[in-house]
């Protein structure tokens, strides 16, 4: 059998040297590559092989792409502990780039690979989920695993079930809780074999609760999945492995040296921490960078000096209090340093800076603009997604040799200096915190680039006492943010999965939550009964349960239909119906019915009133996020400008919806809308957004028109593509008839809401580490479609596509080569699976029957 038509011969290529000469289509039983070879050794694998249980082979394959030749002494202690040999839940903590992802990997191969399950692989950020399913591509593609990536508008639930293979899921929190709860609802749960969860110390932040709910569920239903979670230090270390019943591991270990100081006018003093635990300030040196008179003036705290001591030749970090002075310090650095400096690595900036333009569709931010040539950049969630990772990119290959950014960058990003220079202690108008000081001191030191780093916090006279107090307090405790809200989602989701449908078993599954271990402990602990009786009351009141002859309490038919979903937004869609329905208030206030409206209610006006198809417009309001409102403020003098140039037919749309001349002209007065809702008012506006950007719009352009910062845009954009991937479930699992037509509707546009670009370039906006810039500049060189990148030789694409890293082009290329190999083999599997079905009904059709109808006569 010949595979040509999925181009199933052109990804079998030899992957060792990621060489990508076309191979000639082969008979599908020679169709077997080196690499399949070398998977057999796992046939099966004792616990004394070369490699912690894995052959050789997958070392070699660290060291190919990841440059590690040799682990930590602590890397192998904690790879031989007893307890991952007994297979019990490991909490892992230690500082900033010891090395804990590593042996995470390690134990992820060795589920994948030797014991054959599935894994989950949970990160808490876009970004650093997207660089991991970067990274793992190629080690799927030499171990044969596949690598499927769950982030924003991606993944499917449950997931596409594999015979032959197994998969690692790389997920963002909300992205793995509704993977999870599907595999549960599907009763699929025991193809996972291992959960890693990466930044577990997160669950003490503000979307802690559905990474909290999210292991109660498994830890209730499941003892099979191992958990292996990695967390940087906390206060309560061993509270956070007693809710996960795992054993505890943590060492103070760092591979580079971190010198710390405090800068406090133009003095410098070295920490010194003493074995009894204190700590104090020693005098170092005076600063004295022979300023002239007027950069005195512009920069009197001497930190453009202190940049300039490590720039070019090493990298600095700038972690500023707000994303206005990112930008500031970036444009003070620039006038601080040498002017020569605009020769260092030229050819590379000139690069960066067209990469940038082909992403804003040939603009590119006018400080940027100025800093780039200087190496010097400022980054924060102003920025694009796509600008962001250009400047990573760039950052990481030295062409960039200092960042200031947000704070935010300490947590999301891995990007380590040789210095690392804290702009003030306070965030906001609070004192910084030992947890977050640690994160960005954390980030000096630069494996195989530098022996020693080096941080600076920077302070006045007046908080030399605190910064001390800072040094010596105890590290901040890890606490649950469950409240009234979350253990309502958490109840109606237990119900739904009929995990727990009674009260009892409620009782029971709260039980194993990080809350209960910490409210029991409490001063004043609130019993289980009150807090399990009050979700059921909320849900009873919002008639999203019912109670069944047997005593379960089972969902509602629009609950179920919402359950479908599997979105952060399920109970909210829940409560919006019923909100409407009873005209109650819901989740103690936590919505209201002056700005919420629900999904089903929106959908039904619209087909009763008439969907206007004529432009996408209509479609759009209707799956605009109700968080927008409040997440995109828009200025009076923006709305008033962009409605009075609305079209003809936008005017229509905006008339169907009941926003019309009369509402204008309220707003413009007042400020405010009293004639319709004035949810449907501002969803209508923020709709505005999306339609622009699809009708071609640059983001820059849009980003000048309603006066909202372009990184705010885009993820705006990919929480409605998310949003209108619930709605499409919604309608689905509803069955009606009225709305049967949605689905196929929001299934065409959602692909392209994901990605904000043209059709043609869909097939390559799949891949990691290609946004809409590299897309296009891929496409004009003639790389359409996977299979042209598969063909592709990365030495090529970096010569041809502005600021492309060798290390990226290999990954991206390995990356189309495992989407491919996916596809292929997923087609060939649905055809094996329907040939063994027809067998098995005794109606199998061979070629020999064809021949013996007479229709073929």
């Amino acid at each position: 059998m010949i595979m040509s038509s999925v181009g199933i011969a052109d990804i079998f290529n030899d992957t060792w040297s990621l060489s990508m000469s076309t191979v000639p289509e082969v008979a599908e039983e020679n169709v077997i590559s080196y690499r399949q070879s070398l998977f057999n050794e796992f046939q099966p694998l004792s616990d004394n092989s070369s490699f912690f249980g894995l052959p050789n082979y997958v070392k070699n394959l660290i060291f190919k792409y990841k440059g590690i030749d040799k682990l930590y002494d602590w890397q192998i202690d904690c790879l031989n502990l007893p307890a991952i040999n007994e297979r019990k839940n490991l909490l892992f903590s230690l500082p900033t780039s010891g090395g804990k992802t590593l042996v995470a990997e390690i134990l992820m191969l060795k589920e994948l690979l030797v014991r054959k399950k599935n894994v989950l692989f949970v990160l808490p950020y876009v970004a650093l989920a997207q660089e991991k399913v970067r990274s793992l591509a190629s080690f799927g593609l030499d171990l044969e695993f596949y690598v499927e990536e769950y982030v924003g508008g991606k993944g499917k639930y449950p997931p596409t079930k594999h015979h032959k293979k197994r998969s690692v899921y790389v997920c963002t929190t909300e992205k793995a809780a509704g993977l999870i709860e599907s595999l549960l609802d599907a009763k699929r749960l025991d193809e996972i074999g291992m959960l890693v969860v990466d930044e577990i110390h997160l669950i003490g932040d503000s979307r802690g609760p559905t990474l909290e709910m999210m292991l109660t569920k498994l830890m209730f239903v499941s003892k099979n999945v191992h958990i292996i979670a990695m967390s940087a230090t906390v206060g309560n270390l061993t509270e956070l492995g007693n809710f996960l019943n795992a054993f505890v591991y943590t060492k103070d270990f760092r591979p580079v040296e971190l010198v710390e100081y405090v800068k406090c006018l133009n003095k410098v003093y070295r920490i010194v921490r003493n074995s009894n635990g204190t700590c104090e300030l020693v005098f170092e040196r005076n600063m004295n960078f022979n300023y002239s008179e007027e950069m005195l003036r512009r920069d009197p705290g001497l930190l453009g000096g202190l940049t300039r001591e490590v720039i070019p030749d090493n990298s600095c970090l700038v972690f500023c209090p707000t994303k206005k002075q990112c930008g500031n310090f970036a444009l003070l650095v620039c006038q601080a340093v040498d002017k020569n400096v605009k020769e260092f690595r030229k050819s590379e900036k000139m690069s960066l800076l067209r990469a940038l333009a082909e992403e804003g569709q040939g603009i590119v931010c006018p400080i940027l603009r100025k800093t780039i040539p200087y190496g010097v950049a400022y980054h924060h969630s102003g920025l694009t997604n796509a600008e962001r990772r250009l400047l990573e990119e760039a950052f990481l290959g030295g062409a960039l040799s200092c960042i200031c950014c947000t704070s935010t960058l300490a947590a999301g990003v891995n990007l380590p200096a040789k210095r690392v220079i804290i702009f003030s202690p306070y965030v906001g108008r609070d004192f910084l915190k030992l947890s977050t000081y640690k994160q960005m001191s954390g980030r000096a030191g630069r494996m195989g680039f530098t022996s020693v780093g080096e941080s600076y916090v920077v302070c006045e006279e007046t908080d030399m006492a605190k910064i001390l107090e800072l040094l010596k307090s105890d590290m901040d405790r890890c606490e649950s943010k469950m409240n009234a809200n979350s253990f309502i989602s958490f109840t109606a989701c237990a119900i739904g999965l009929k995990i727990a449908p009674t009260k009892s078993s409620l009782i029971d599954l709260y039980n194993v939550t990080l809350h209960h271990l910490q409210n029991t402990s409490s001063e004043n602990p609130i019993s289980e009964e009150e807090i399990i009786d009050k979700s059921l009351e909320e849900l009873i009141s919002m008639k999203a349960i019912d109670k069944s002859e047997n005593g379960e309490y089972i969902l509602t038919h629009i609950a179920q239909a919402a359950m479908a979903g599997i979105f952060i937004f399920t109970i909210i869609l829940v409560s919006r119906f019923y909100d409407h329905v009873t005209n109650t208030r819901i989740f103690s206030g936590n919505l209201d019915i002056t700005d919420a409206q629900t999904v089903y209610d929106e959908l039904m006006v619209a087909v009763e009133g008439g969907l206007i198809l004529s432009s996408y417009l209509h479609l759009f309001y209707l799956i605009t996020p109700y968080s927008a409102v409040e997440e995109i403020p828009i200025s009076r003098d923006v709305v008033i400008s962009v409605y009075s140039n609305l079209s003809p037919i936008e005017k229509k749309i905006a008339e169907r919806i009941g926003i019309t001349e009369v509402c204008l002209i309220q707003y413009s007065k007042r400020g405010k809308i009293t004639v319709i809702s004035e949810s449907i008012w501002n969803r209508f506006l923020r709709s505005l957004i999306i339609f622009n950007l699809w009708n071609k719009k640059s983001i820059w352009e849009v980003s000048k028109t309603f006066e909202v910062a372009r990184g705010t845009i885009h993820n705006f954009l990919l929480r409605t593509a998310a949003f209108a991937s619930s709605v499409q479930r919604f309608t689905e699992a509803l069955k009606m008839e009225e709305l049967e037509y949605f689905p196929a509707l929001l299934s065409k546009i959602i692909p392209r809401l994901s990605y904000c670009c043209t059709i043609e370039l869909l097939q390559l906006m799949q891949l990691p580490a290609v946004k809409i810039g590299r897309a296009t500049q891929l496409y004009k060189a003639g790389y359409k479609t996977l299979k042209d990148i598969v063909n592709a030789d990365p030495v090529k694409l970096v010569s041809s596509i502005d600021h492309l890293p060798r290390r990226v082009a290999y990954e991206i290329v390995a990356a189309a080569k495992l989407l491919l190999l996916q596809e292929a083999e997923t087609l060939q599997e649905e055809a094996e699976n329907l040939k063994a079905e027809l067998i098995e009904k005794n109606m199998e059709i061979t070629f020999t029957d064809f021949d013996e109808l007479s229709y073929f006569e």
